[in-house]
């Protein structure tokens, strides 16, 4: 029987706890003779998202957003936030914490600054070769020094709850279209031609789909917790605390030994030869243990992480059958948004309403992260998150921003919608205008194979820039099968230089945000295939695979040229399409009327 719903409404951030938090950890600092600490947003796998009892920054700080690093000195305290987040860390941190805009210039000169000189430990587990690596030169020839150290935090969170390890699933080929036999031989042929013995993988969402699992030792992500040896020929080890993995592993026809994790770091001292390492995911600990034990390092990326981005057929069928349904679930929750004009609902009712419609079917297993439902001033939030305390009524005369998505077995989905609630302003709908046009102009792109994603990040800004404006997070992420929501190697930034090739898929999602006034972002997923244009094979384009309705409402249609009305019009052509004779009647009279042509 399935819970409630997936989401909490309990606001998890305790900042008026941070202070005193970090008066303990200052203490312990003293112990230590350490001057400075590092408290980052990862766990000991590397990924993005952490369990409760790794959120360690969040405990420490009161900051409970998906990146960000604090670093403790004796007498001050900075929390690095990226631009998503900076409006909420200076809203649930208190004094003595200090806000920064999180970039390595900034972290090093605040470290100067405020530590100047002595030794700044670190739970080596806790962050990648390349990020130590990475601070240990910018601070070379200085007094300051990084120092492996037990992990601080555990030592005075005494309430810390325990780790859980929850059922491990296998993940059948009808939906992931290759065996774990055949993706550990795909990986281990990577492998021989690095000249490699093993690579070491350590990211929760590579090993699931290694070896066709799930699980759910993280909230809204399908995957466990686990440690991954694979060898060149193709043998494995899997360290973890979870005795499901035993059982499970007989069944999948490939050679593969279970241990327990706490022996993980014996079997590193162990490995021979050249070890591919992904100095990016893996933890310090990994390569340090590995080469005090005579073992080559070998840096690289995971090996995992590109076959895995590049979805096969049977994936790609699946997340278009996925997306179909989810589209027809996101017309009638906007249908439904649009008939309340005579009650008043809050950003609550709205996740709650959305989920139920969701969760009609059978195949949805979560959602894909908390929904984001924001209105008027909360949308100016890039990553708002709706509570108790701060939840807000959908007011009239206002925009309602949702961004969400679901965990369905054949695929994840996340998309994401502004709506118009009564009249907006003439600087709404440029502001919006501005966004889809930049929307439009990603998903139009045809590019030749080897562009990255710094190559046409700006194709999305450049209407905004026109007007002086701009957002301060990438334009797209990678989004797994269901797996992460969030997923590389590939995105849309500024900062992307992996090259996208077919089966991708990422989204598309420019926005703007008005602090204090409004929010707006349009987010479609979108697939990397090849282009019919010529010369032939040489070049990628992008197919859509979300197919709901863009309020019109807050278009200013004067701002656009006949191609983008053309891709509007086509767009919307094709989500009445896909969608119509899968709604109600109601919705359907709804998406009738929000797919109408426009005009110049």
């Amino acid at each position: 029987m399935k819970k409630a719903f997936f989401q909490s409404f309990e606001d998890s951030s305790d900042s008026d706890a941070g202070p005193d938090r970090l008066l303990l950890l200052q203490a312990e600092l003293k112990k230590k003779k350490l001057l400075g600490y590092l408290v980052p947003r990862t766990d000991v796998y590397q990924g993005e998202y952490v369990a409760k009892c790794d959120e360690r920054l969040s405990w420490l700080t009161g900051f409970t957003g998906s990146a960000g690093i604090c670093v403790v000195g004796q007498d001050a305290a900075g929390v690095f936030v990226d631009g998503r987040y900076d409006v909420q860390a200076k809203n649930q941190t208190r004094p003595p914490y200090e806000v920064i805009q999180w970039n390595k210039n900034n972290l090093i000169q605040w470290i100067k600054n405020n530590i100047k000189k002595g030794n700044i430990g670190f739970d080596p587990w806790l962050h990648s070769y390349k990020e130590i690596i990475s601070l240990t030169e910018a601070f070379e020839g200085s007094d300051i020094k990084l120092v492996a150290s037990n992990n601080l935090i555990d030592r005075i969170w005494t309430d810390r709850p325990s780790k859980l390890s929850t059922a491990v699933l296998p993940y059948p080929i009808e939906l992931a279209g290759l065996s774990a036999n055949e993706k550990c031989r795909k990986i281990a042929k990577i492998l021989k031609n690095q000249e490699v013995k093993a690579a070491v993988i350590t990211l929760p969402d590579s090993i699931a789909w290694l070896l066709n699992l799930r699980g759910n030792d993280i909230v809204h992500n399908p995957v466990a917790h686990a440690f991954l040896i694979i060898q060149c020929d193709t043998s494995i080890q899997i360290f973890c605390q979870n005795d499901e993995f035993s059982h499970i592993t007989n069944d999948l026809g490939i050679n593969i030994k279970v241990r327990p994790e706490d022996e993980f770091s014996n079997a590193l001292s162990e490995l021979e030869g050249s070890i591919l390492v992904d100095e990016a995911t893996v933890p310090f600990a990994v390569s340090t243990i590995i080469k005090n034990s005579g073992g080559k390092i070998i840096l690289g990326n995971d090996p995992i992480s590109l076959p895995k981005a590049c979805k096969n057929s049977v994936e790609l069928d699946n997340a278009r059958l996925c997306h179909s349904r989810d589209a027809a679930y996101m017309c009638e929750f906007l249908s439904w948004v649009d008939s309340q004009n005579d009650r008043e609902i809050d950003e609550i009712d709205v996740v709650i309403k959305l989920e139920s419609i969701r969760r009609r079917d059978e195949k949805l297993k979560e959602i894909s992260f908390d929904t984001i439902a924001a209105a008027g001033p909360n949308a100016a939030l890039p990553h708002y998150r709706v509570n108790y305390a701060s939840n807000s009524a959908v007011k009239q005369n206002n925009i309602l921003l949702v961004d969400s998505g679901g965990q369905y077995l054949d695929g994840t989905t996340d998309i994401t919608r502004t709506i118009a609630i009564g009249k907006q302003s003439e600087e709404v709908k440029i502001a919006f205008t501005r966004v889809l046009k930049g929307l439009i102009a990603i998903s139009k792109l045809k590019f030749p194979i080897g562009t990255c994603g710094r190559d046409i990040d700006a194709f999305a800004r450049a209407p905004l820039w026109e007007g002086g404006q701009d957002f301060a997070h990438g334009t797209g992420h990678g989004v797994g099968h269901y797996l992460s929501v969030h997923e590389g190697p590939h995105r849309i930034s500024k900062f992307s230089n992996v090259a996208f090739k077919e089966g991708m898929i990422v989204s598309n999602e420019p926005g703007f945000y008005h602090e204090g006034k409004f929010g707006i972002r349009i987010e479609n997923l979108i697939l990397v295939q090849k282009s019919e244009m010529e010369p032939s094979n040489s070049f990628l384009e992008f197919e859509t695979l979300s197919f709901v309705p863009i309020d019109q409402r807050l278009i200013s249609v004067r701002l656009l040229n006949e191609h983008e009305i053309e891709w509007i019009n086509n767009y919307h052509l094709q989500c009445w399409e896909k969608v119509h004779n899968k709604v109600d009647t109601k919705t359907q009279a709804w998406l009738e009327n929000m797919t109408k042509p426009i005009e110049k």
